[in-house]
């Protein structure tokens, strides 16, 4: 197969230059791209040549019958999941996939393999990555590594939980997760993880990882923090995967720390995420640096969904032998991450 002649369609600027771009620096072997600012110069061109596959971001609705009505495949980029939830069925034209909406803040790659297919072309194994369309990501994550990032996470969960089913997921080393919480589990993400390798990741295997405590689902943490260590973005977005197509979970939260390998990628299959840093020129130096390579990574407007939460407190106020899930929820504490939940769009 030749290369794919490619029109990329959207009124936000910055959004279709970063993906232009990224087609001509890492793609131009398979791909020849056209780039459009507004619907009348993409009809226009459109009566002069012909195009394999329409990538439609915003400001093209009104395109969309034309090119339907000439066959052309189409990728419609949505600004949400539920957006993409709503159209989950793609148009299909005898057995071929006419249209397809996708999440537009993921990393180009997965958005690229959903144009190769509609051109006629085969997907990748990365395919197998993830295509979500019902299951929200949301992300927590601190390069100051703040010290109420779990309780945080935690409140944020029992909250999303209120008309959510939601699965907690900790990737950080030594959490001490089960035993801050008092909570069981035998089987980690570890066993999860290296199921899912083998391919060997059934419902049932899957069901006796999974814990629910008043409501909230999860998870253990690696045990080995090794094992965290090596397991790969591609690992977490296969686990993704496997929640979108086998369970009925609605919201995953990962609660991300050090350590973690290909950290862009995961972060760019969140549609929001709360990045907790402290005030004062210590904690800036490394926010900055982290904004920095977040700019470099080559995911599309992580920026965008990033909300700063500017924590003021500390774990010196969390007292042994008491539940601590009531302390945090039932306290000052509480009352902060209820505001910014309120006040998030949740």
């Amino acid at each position: 197969m030749g290369k794919i002649e490619v029109a990329v369609c959207d009124t936000d600027h910055g959004y279709r230059e970063r993906f232009v771009t990224y087609l001509v620096e890492h793609k131009s072997k398979e791909f020849t791209v056209h780039a459009f600012s507004s619907a009348e110069y993409f009809l226009e061109a459109l009566e002069k040549c012909g195009f394999d596959v329409a990538v439609f971001g915003r400001g093209f609705a009104e395109a969309e019958e034309t090119v339907r009505g000439q066959g052309i495949p189409l990728v419609l980029l949505k600004d949400t999941m539920t957006e993409c939830a709503a159209e989950s069925s793609p148009y299909l034209e005898g057995e071929k996939i006419m249209i397809a909406s996708v999440f537009r803040y993921q990393p180009v790659e997965m958005i690229l393999h959903e144009v190769q297919a509609l051109a006629g072309g085969s997907k990748t194994e990365k395919e197998t990555f993830m295509r979500l369309a019902r299951l929200e990501v949301i992300g927590v994550c601190s390069p100051i590594v703040h010290e109420m990032q779990m309780p945080f996470s935690l409140v944020l969960t029992e909250l999303l939980a209120e008309k959510r089913k939601v699965l907690y997921i900790n990737l950080m080393r030594f959490s001490g997760f089960l035993e801050l919480f008092g909570l069981p589990g035998s089987c980690d993400m570890g066993d999860i993880i290296l199921r899912l390798r083998g391919r060997r990741l059934k419902t049932e295997n899957f069901r006796k990882c999974v814990y629910e405590n008043n409501g909230i689902y999860y998870i253990p943490p690696f045990g080995n923090p090794d094992n965290l260590y090596d397991m790969t973005g591609r690992d977490l977005l296969n686990f993704l995967s496997f929640l979108e197509e086998e369970t009925d979970f609605e919201t995953v939260l990962l609660d991300l720390g050090e350590g973690i390998r290909n950290l862009q990628e995961i972060l760019g299959t969140c549609s929001s995420i709360y990045c907790l840093v402290k005030a004062g020129f210590f904690y800036e130096t490394r926010i900055a640096e982290f904004q920095e390579y977040l700019q470099k990574s080559g995911v599309q407007d992580v920026a965008e969904r990033l909300q700063m939460v500017a924590l003021p407190f500390s774990a010196k106020q969390l007292r042994g032998g008491m539940d601590v899930r009531r302390q945090l929820l039932w306290s000052e504490f509480g009352d902060y991450v209820r505001n910014i939940f309120r006040g998030g769009g949740l």
